[in-house]
């Protein structure tokens, strides 16, 4: 069965099948293989791994995103980043960064991120001095924050995967986001200083007021699903719902960027996004059962902690594992298939699993950047025509430094711990 179940997913793999279809191809392979087993079994599967009330947050996260996106909002938050850091040395860049950071906190999506920031100030880099590469890679990496800062897709799926509550992952979130996106301005504020870019007039406060005032109600979004989610008014996947109507009265009443003909391409994009997704979750799931039947996590859990039994040895091996793995793998497939064998190791030696999933969400973020196959390479190429060559080298200093920051984070818990020991602390559900 095993050899059935790894044979045929290497093979698809091979042919370059998708990932959710080659998921749901080697479980139906391996039942086959299985006289005991009926293969109606895959498909019923397949349907309990989708019947999961948490996973309903995915489609309306993602059809907040698109209508705040189309709504004008990616274009006002830019305005007030440029007012806030424009001015430093490499200023528009580090308006870049903090503009990723602040459509994270509404998008919880790279590609989403990457598109609505990357369209806007990529071209206003190259027309500054910056090289198109370099302007590029600034975005690429800062769009990774799409998935670490909440509301985060990446997120919800641990948090199922893994059975951690959402909204303790959720507010997780928030202060790891915020330091890697602090550390990529540095590394921005170091880089272009050797680069000799100009900078930008420093704006009056006036003028910040302005800019903030013009992108005040998008920037309430996140503040309206946290704050709901932490004094409990709502569920997060409740919040996800309220984030869509949020989302329409911004976009049609106060910014009135958003007419009746643009909800078809919104709802089409949304909906085809979240269908890639729900297939893979769907598909994951025989898989994993099959995994499961077969010992696979326990017999992978007992061989890791063979080797060694040191936490933090331990936590190491599972974040290069998680760095390696983003470099060919998609990161929804990554979560489904490996979480369920390293979350019970993790909660063995000791490590608290907020924590874990924070750091294994900011890990598979890293992966988002790193070539052959990250993401947001794919999607910031896309925007800019740079190659991926020559945007995988000038992004090589700023993944070293999100590294570098993932390390901090994984080994100083407190980071991720204590908003939610703080705001959420009797919360051990979903």
């Amino acid at each position: 069965m095993l050899t059935a179940l790894v044979v045929s997913l290497l093979f698809c793999f091979v042919i370059n099948v998708p990932i959710g279809f080659a998921l749901a191809v080697a479980a139906m392979a391996c039942v086959i293989a299985s006289p005991a087993m009926p293969p109606i079994v895959v498909p019923q599967r397949m349907i309990n791994g989708a019947d999961s009330f948490p996973l309903m947050a995915i489609p309306f996260f993602m059809l907040a995103g698109t209508i705040m996106e189309r709504g004008g909002v990616s274009k006002r938050i830019v305005k007030l980043a440029t007012s806030l850091v424009g001015h430093v040395s490499g200023g528009l860049a580090s308006v870049s960064i903090l503009a990723c950071t602040f459509f994270a906190a509404i998008s919880g999506s790279t590609p989403a991120t990457a598109a609505a920031v990357g369209s806007l100030t990529i071209p206003e880099m190259e027309q500054r001095g910056y090289s198109k590469p370099y302007a590029s890679a600034v975005v690429a990496s800062a769009a990774c924050l799409g998935v670490i800062i909440p509301p985060s897709i990446t997120m919800v799926i641990f948090g199922v995967v893994a059975n951690v509550s959402v909204g303790k992952l959720l507010i997780g979130g928030i202060i790891p986001g915020c330091f890697l996106s602090l550390l990529l301005i540095i590394t921005n504020y170091v880089l272009t200083k050797r680069l000799g870019i100009p900078r930008e007039v420093m704006r009056s406060w006036k003028e910040v007021w302005v800019t903030f005032a013009d992108a005040f109600w998008g920037l309430m979004m996140p503040v309206i699903i946290l704050g709901g989610i932490m004094t409990g008014a709502f569920t997060p996947t409740e919040s996800a719902a309220i984030a869509v109507v949020y989302g329409l009265l911004v976009s049609f009443f106060i910014y009135r960027e958003l007419e009746l003909k643009d909800l078809v391409p919104v709802f089409y994009k949304a909906s085809l996004s979240s269908a890639m997704i729900m297939v893979l979750i769907s598909a994951a799931n025989p898989f994993g059962w099959l995994m499961t039947i077969m010992q696979v996590p326990q017999n992978a859990s007992t061989a890791m902690l063979s080797i060694t039994t040191n936490q933090s040895v331990l936590y190491l091996l599972m974040l290069v594992c998680y760095l390696a793995l983003g470099c060919f793998m998609e990161t929804g497939a990554i979560i489904l298939l490996v979480v369920p064998i390293f979350a019970p190791i993790a909660a063995q030696v000791g490590i608290d699993l907020v924590q874990f999933g924070v750091v294994t969400v900011i890990s598979l973020a890293i992966g988002m950047a790193t070539p052959p196959v990250g993401i947001s390479l794919f999607a910031t190429a896309g925007i800019s025509g740079v190659s991926l060559g020559a945007l995988s080298r000038q992004i090589i200093p700023f993944l070293t430094m999100l590294i570098f920051g993932m390390l901090i984070l994984a080994f100083v818990p407190i980071l991720s711990t204590f908003l939610p020991d703080l705001l959420m602390p009797t919360m051990g559900g979903r």
